[in-house]
């Protein structure tokens, strides 16, 4: 059978995307192991929740917190949401199945991708099952996508959140943990070597939700150039469960189900599209620090799939056409950029640097930075305005040099540009003056910002 569209991938982003475009499309989804399955779980923003996935959603995320060993410390209530919800990924997922099978398009099971052949009126899919031939192929085969690979698309310039992590029971109870708090940032003084150990260079954080009053997500992740594997995770994780004394709510835990993952990071959707091929999910960097790639899957998986309609529609199906379909929604350039260099920032600074970054969210610092911004940036609902706000008590409490001393060189040109953007002339002068260059020229309005969608 001849399909519109073949998904190779049964994950989130496959599934929702197969379940928007089967409304009109045949698609056949493809999936190694069981459509649905995941090891990942996630909470998000409030505002990517409609009618049809609320009610595969439960409490959420209300407080915030973050508690180094050297001293930084936050804590504030959630403001840009008044919560933000869990997602039952064991209902949600299954249910998009459903909904797939129910339009007249199939999911396949136990169906390894092999490779793939495109011609002149469509691709051939091999696979662990035989030959399958569509219109289009869609890769959602996530962070180590084999088919970017064939291409040549090269993934060098990502940073990685690699996280190992369990949904654990607490039958002695929560010991002060509240239902509702996420700890966004938690570090332990042996899993630091020494205080310019940057998360690049190995340390780890820790962070946990409380999902109710007996039931935690805790996880450690590292933020680096490199994948993280699994077998180096999970004893850092057991050991800071069981051992720590700063986690001793946690010492008792019973492990219910294991959770890890992978997420690009550092940049937002590559766009990435080759003839009657397209990138999609996790293969195409859909993802933001907050939920993860869920929370960029919701947001904008159905005008991305009204996208792929079109283009089926007008048989616009070549590599050009499909690498100018947008695939997320952003008000503001600044939600882009901001996240960017937040995630640079926080993969290459030392534990010092970070503590100076976390105190800043407390009203007793002077270079005070409202911690709704912090979920804005998260969130990518930032306004250009805001971005002016939050780098101006950035550039105040950090020197350039400083932060040119612990970004990689080719963050440079981004911290460069992008600080001129948002912070002004002021930035100029301050470079000018640092190089001994003189007096700031006026800056090109008409530069180019460095990002592949604008």
């Amino acid at each position: 059978m001849h399909y519109d569209a073949v998904i190779i991938g049964g994950g989130p982003a496959g599934l929702a995307i197969a379940s928007e475009l089967s409304r009109t499309r045949r698609v056949l989804v493809l999936e190694k192991g069981m459509a649905g399955n995941t090891n990942r779980s996630w909470f998000v923003p409030l505002n990517v929740v409609d009618d049809t996935v609320r009610p595969f959603t439960y409490g959420g995320v209300t407080r915030f917190l973050a508690n180094t060993y050297s001293g930084g410390k936050a804590t504030w209530n959630a403001r840009q949401f008044p919560r933000y919800p869990y997602v039952d990924e064991k209902r949600l997922l299954p249910h998009w199945v459903d909904t797939i099978r129910a339009n007249g398009s199939e999911v396949v099971d136990q169906c390894e991708y092999r490779s793939h052949h495109v011609k002149a009126d469509g691709v051939t899919v091999d696979t662990a099952r035989g030959q399958f031939t569509a219109r289009l192929l869609i890769d959602c085969t996530g962070y180590n996508s084999q088919i970017a690979k064939q291409y040549g698309i090269s993934r060098a310039s990502y940073y990685w959140w690699s996280v190992f992590g369990a949904i654990g029971d607490h039958p002695n109870g929560l010991d002060g943990m509240q239902v509702g708090d996420y700890m966004l940032w938690q570090t332990f003084a042996d899993t630091t070597p020494n205080a310019d150990t940057s998360l690049q260079q190995g340390r780890p954080l820790f962070e946990y939700e409380i999902l109710d009053e007996r039931t935690s997500f805790s996880l450690v992740l590292y933020l680096r150039r490199e994948i993280m594997s699994r077998e180096f995770m999970e004893p850092v994780f057991n050991r800071i469960i069981r051992e720590e004394a700063a986690t001793s709510a946690f010492h008792s835990m019973q492990v219910k189900e294991l959770k890890y993952g992978w997420y690009p990071s550092a940049s937002v959707s590559q766009e990435l599209a080759r003839e009657r091929v397209i990138f999609a999910g996790d293969a195409a960097c859909w993802t933001t620090p907050c939920g993860w790639g869920m929370s960029f899957i919701l947001n904008n998986y159905r005008e991305f799939s009204a996208r792929l309609e079109q283009a089926l529609a007008g048989d616009q199906l070549g590599r050009a056409h499909l690498a100018a379909i947008p695939h997320f929604r952003f008000r503001e350039r600044g939600e882009i950029v901001l996240n960017a260099l937040m995630t640079h920032f926080l993969s290459n600074a030392p534990a010092p640097m970070l503590d100076r970054f976390i105190n800043l969210f407390n009203d007793t610092s002077p270079n005070h930075i409202d911690p709704i911004y912090c979920e804005k940036v998260f969130t990518l609902d930032i306004t250009t305005a805001e971005v002016h706000t939050v780098l101006g008590a950035i550039l105040k409490e950090f020197h350039l040099k400083e932060l040119f001393g612990i970004l990689q060189p080719d963050d440079y040109l981004l911290l460069v540009e992008e600080a001129v953007a948002f912070v002004g002339e002021s930035v100029v002068g301050e470079v000018r003056h640092w190089l001994h260059l003189g007096g700031a020229k006026p800056v090109d309005p008409t530069r180019n910002n460095g990002f592949d969608f604008a």
